[in-house]
């Protein structure tokens, strides 16, 4: 497990993260992190059961997949993901960077359970998640009502 701290840069699945509000200083009811994505490593299709996602794009294209609903989205636009709903994005642009803020904690554990320190504020994953990350995933969401779908 991985000790979050504001403002510093993690290596979570395909972002680099940077947590910019935690748990802690939410009275347990808020998150906000800077995701910088890189394209062909998005997540699969998932349900957050515990949580709403609120996406503003900062950087870049984004095409969000709710539910039947295709979203693209650009600099300045501004997802809405309701807890319960299965979804997913891929990244129109190489890299892309965004804004995501989280009405529960629970996703935030999963990135405590996942997520490495980065090398460098620059540093962006390369290659897709291994077996044993795609396994961690899984049971870490098991634990923090995030369910991980088939590739749809």
């Amino acid at each position: 497990m991985t000790e979050l701290l504001t403002n510093k840069h993690y290596i979570f699945l395909g972002a680099r993260i940077k947590p910019l509000l935690l748990s802690t200083e939410s009275e347990g009811n808020f998150s906000v992190f800077e995701f910088n994505e890189v394209k062909g490593l998005e997540a699969p299709f998932h349900i957050h059961e515990n949580e709403d996602e609120i996406w503003r794009v900062v950087e870049g294209e984004i095409t969000f997949y709710l539910e039947d609903q295709e979203i693209k989205a650009v600099a300045g636009d501004v997802v809405f993901v309701p807890r319960g709903k299965s979804h997913t994005f891929r990244l129109k642009t190489d890299t892309a960077k965004a804004i995501l803020s989280l009405t529960s904690t629970d996703f935030e554990n999963v990135i405590r359970d996942i997520a490495r320190p980065a090398i460098s504020a620059t540093e962006l994953p390369n290659q897709p998640i291994s077996k044993e990350q795609a396994e961690k995933l899984i049971a870490s969401g098991k634990k923090n009502g995030l369910t991980i779908l088939k590739h749809q």
